[in-house]
């Protein structure tokens, strides 16, 4: 490993703690800064995190994912002004009371924030504030451990975006050493754009294709790892090369295995699936045992660089690599670490915490102050319900109190819709916007991917209670945001067919003794009637469509998929058997999505505005993407311009002498007539995660 990959660089606090106020709030949010730039779409699944400081007590009051209020999946639309986006906070603070003049504090995206020197006082030279960000929001979720504890920490994602960089970083993955507060961070490898790649090559979303791998039989003999170690995956030009190559090295390899009768065979062929699904799994297989490669060799290299033992050591894992599921317990399983910490949120919709999380350890309070995630619920709660029970009477047969006998009745009938306390946070559903069912009927993941409109083979999760884990399952520990997939026991395998995948493991969340307590009783209720701990699980959501987030939403979901129940807090609601027959609803329940709908004239004339100053497509992108022009450069003076048409200039010659495809995605993609804002090729050209 060359040496300069093993500069590190020490984090402390920028500031001492000061004397601590009788309230205080602050905000982290993350959206895309409203100005010009924002054309190039640098941010997707914006979100905000709203904190409560009393005293030496810090909490999460709230969160929210933007997606969820508008609809619009992994949002990543901007608004156009600072005002605008002023505007739009103060309207999600108002839920909590607040405005932004009640904030002492607002950081992450500029022309908003109050404060961006934390960003540049906490990041390693060389290294991303997206990258350190994630890094926080993992090994920042309980103070305690923070001070006093060992972690390490890998932030892996796709890419970073740049709004809050002073330079171009070097390295844009981190990872990082806490050793009882002091916290030591790193250039790392990632794979998530083999990944994101594989998304754009299949059109399905990672979930789907890891989902995949293990459904299918289909395996093809590769060596992949020897290919990979010759592959690094440090830099972005890097990553991107080498995830390319290997992707096409691996399609290739598995199209000639399965091309002839006789390569089927030894590949162990499915007949369950088409060809397309048997490629793609066996594509995917290779993809993931590349992926452990790339991790792995981090991990090795920490351990050896550092002489930890890992069995001390808690693995604080984050970015959208995270939500690799097996990954994560083959770590566990392999190394020994002492815990799994990562958010709920550990894609980029858990930016907003880590930025948080990054600003009050620069204020010093980490080092004195009491902070611990205690769970996901921390989005909005349910304030609708007479309005939604009014505006849907008309297919409402019944309204009773919530009786847990008659929710176990109900499940053994039909998938129940489950809204509970406020949302949680993070895209996979938590039993606070759930549909429930009962994990021993396979008709229960048939009913469910119907309803949901999901392929056949596509898994449930099931939800435990945490003291019956082992006895239904290989692996025996806690679970709680279903970040881990363990493998069933074979002498409980066909009790529970619903909540596993074909190949027999399970993506799990456990719920503990102190863990949602509504959530508990009915598992106990359930565990008591059948002597089963398990519920099945999966969101509570369209194809297409972020969780629901009111509840009208939900009652639109359950007139329109013909679920027959649904609890909302402590009321039973039983819909009329004919509900979409009478209401014959065309979609999901409209959200606030008015503020960002942009129309063609608005956007054109911010494009228009760019190439009336005599500059191309290339070079807002070259000036948005390069954090030195951005914060150093004018485009509005003639000095700025040239400097921007030199500096596009030169990177087209170059990128274009090594990758034409980038090329001509750019110039398709940031063309004036080209809308990358709704698009989602523009979102992998840029990468994320």
């Amino acid at each position: 490993m060359p040496p300069h990959r093993l500069r590190s660089f020490k984090m402390d606090a920028h500031f001492p703690a000061e004397p601590p106020a009788v309230v205080e709030h602050f905000l982290s949010v993350y959206m895309e800064a409203p100005d010009i730039t924002a054309l190039t779409v640098q941010r997707h699944d914006h979100c905000a995190a709203l904190w409560r400081r009393e005293g030496d007590v810090i909490t999460l009051q709230r969160y929210w994912e933007f997606e969820r209020v508008t609809g619009l999946k992994h949002h990543r639309l901007p608004l156009r002004e600072a005002e605008d986006a002023r505007a739009f906070l103060d309207v999600l603070l108002a839920e909590e009371g607040l405005s932004l003049d009640d904030m002492s504090e607002v950081w992450g995206t500029p022309h908003l924030e109050t404060d961006r020197g934390f960003a540049g006082r906490q990041v390693g030279k060389g290294q991303s504030v997206h990258s350190t960000s994630h890094l926080f929001s993992a090994i920042g979720l309980d103070w305690r451990l923070l001070r006093e504890g060992r972690i390490l920490g890998l932030a892996l994602d796709a890419g970073p975006d740049l709004q809050l960089d002073e330079d171009l970083p070097e390295s844009i993955y981190s990872g990082c050493i806490v050793d009882r507060g002091t916290i030591t961070t790193f250039p790392v490898e990632s794979p998530a754009p083999l990944w994101m790649l594989a998304r754009g090559r299949f059109k399905q979303e990672e979930g789907t294709l890891m989902a995949l791998s293990s459904a299918t039989t289909c395996t093809v003999d590769f060596d992949v790892e020897s290919l990979v170690d010759t592959l690094p995956f440090w830099t972005q030009a890097e990553v991107f090369h080498s995830s390319d190559v290997l992707l096409d090295r691996l399609v290739d390899v598995v199209t000639a295995a399965l091309a002839t009768p006789g390569g089927r065979v030894l590949a162990r062929y499915d007949e369950r699936f088409d060809h397309g699904e048997n490629l793609r799994g066996a594509v995917m297989k290779l993809v993931d045992r590349a992926s452990w490669v790339v991790v792995d060799r981090n991990i090795e290299h920490i351990r050896e660089e550092h002489g930890l033992d890992l069995t001390e050591m808690h693995l604080a894992i984050c970015g959208g690599f995270a939500l690799n599921c097996p990954n994560n317990t083959r770590l566990m399983n392999k190394y020994g670490f002492a815990s799994l910490s990562a958010p709920p949120c550990a894609n980029d919709g858990g930016q907003a915490l880590g930025l948080g999380i990054m600003a009050l350890h620069d204020r010093g309070l980490t080092g004195r102050s009491d902070f611990r995630l205690a769970d996901a619920f921390h989005g909005r709660e349910i304030r609708d319900l007479d309005r939604a029970l009014e505006e849907f009477g008309a297919v409402v047969d019944d309204v009773s109190p919530l009786d847990l006998e008659q929710v176990c009745a109900d499940l053994v009938d039909h998938p129940i819709a489950w809204v509970q306390g406020r949302a949680e946070i993070g895209p996979r559903a938590l039993g606070h916007r759930s549909l429930l069912g009962d994990p021993r009927s396979a008709r229960t993941k048939d009913i469910l991917n119907e309803v949901k409109l999901r392929q056949w083979w596509r898994p449930v999760a099931p939800i435990v209670l945490e003291e019956h884990v082992g006895e239904w399952f290989r692996e025996n520990r806690s679970s709680p945001y279903m970040l881990e997939v363990f493998a069933s026991r074979d002498e409980v395998r066909g009790a529970i067919p619903a909540v596993l995948h074909l190949d027999g493991t399970a993506r799990i969340q456990t719920v503990g003794p102190d863990d949602d307590p509504v959530l508990r009783r009915l598992l106990t209720t359930f565990h008591h009637r059948t002597g089963v701990p398990i519920l099945a699980n999966t969101s509570l959501n369209d194809k297409g469509e972020p969780l629901v987030d009111t509840a009208a939403q939900v009652l639109n979901f359950c007139v329109r998929k013909g679920v027959p129940v649904a609890y909302v807090g402590d009321v039973r609601i039983r819909l009329r058997p004919d509900a979409d027959q009478v209401l014959r609803l065309d979609g999901p329940h409209p959200r606030a999505a008015e503020r960002f709908e942009h129309d063609a004239e608005r956007w054109q004339q911010l494009w228009s505005e760019w190439t009336a100053l005599g500059l191309s497509p290339e070079a807002l992108f070259v000036y948005s993407w390069n954090p030195r022009l951005r914060n150093t450069v004018d485009p509005f003076t003639s000095a700025g311009q040239r400097v921007l048409r030199i500096a596009s200039s030169t990177f087209i010659d170059r990128v274009s002498s090594r990758e034409r495809r980038f090329v001509h995605h750019l110039t398709h993609f940031y063309g004036p007539e080209a809308n990358p804002l709704l698009s989602d090729s523009a979102e992998s050209l840029i990468g994320g995660g």
